[in-house]
């Protein structure tokens, strides 16, 4: 009975015999070594982008566009050449098609345009920039 009472006080006071840590511990699942060796990855890769310009001449030739937007790269869309109605179904074709690649289209000046994907970020307004570089204003 006094080892009742001893052990009542001793789980009162938080103290636990040393035998109920051991089987705490056992009941632990085993610790598994890594023994794969990790993927390393260069964070450092340094892609070239390259940026298309292209002159379209004819509606038709918006397909080609559309296509690089589709492989992620930016095109620059000089339609200058072109009608002006058929340069207005150029930008709205391209610009249905950035939308529904998550991408985006911005004016730079004139008849010129630049199409990005999504992996694009475009920053600031590019017509003010090129503006300010050529002196246009």
């Amino acid at each position: 009975m006094s080892s009742k009472v001893i052990d009542k006080l001793m789980s009162f006071f938080g103290i636990d015999e040393p035998e109920e840590e051991k089987e705490e511990v056992d009941s632990l699942q085993p610790v598994i070594p890594y023994d794969r060796k990790p993927k390393i990855v260069n964070i450092h890769t340094q892609t070239q982008v390259k940026v298309l310009i292209l002159k379209p001449e004819k509606f038709e030739q918006v397909m080609n566009i559309c296509n690089e937007l589709k492989n992620k790269k930016p095109v620059i869309v000089d339609l200058q050449k072109m009608d002006k109605n058929e340069a207005q179904r150029v930008v709205d074709f391209l610009s249905g098609a950035a939308y529904a690649l998550n991408g985006e289209i911005k004016k730079i000046s004139g008849y010129i345009f630049l199409v990005a994907p999504e992996n694009f970020d475009i920053t600031g307004d590019i017509k003010d920039e090129v503006n300010s570089l050529y002196n246009l204003n």
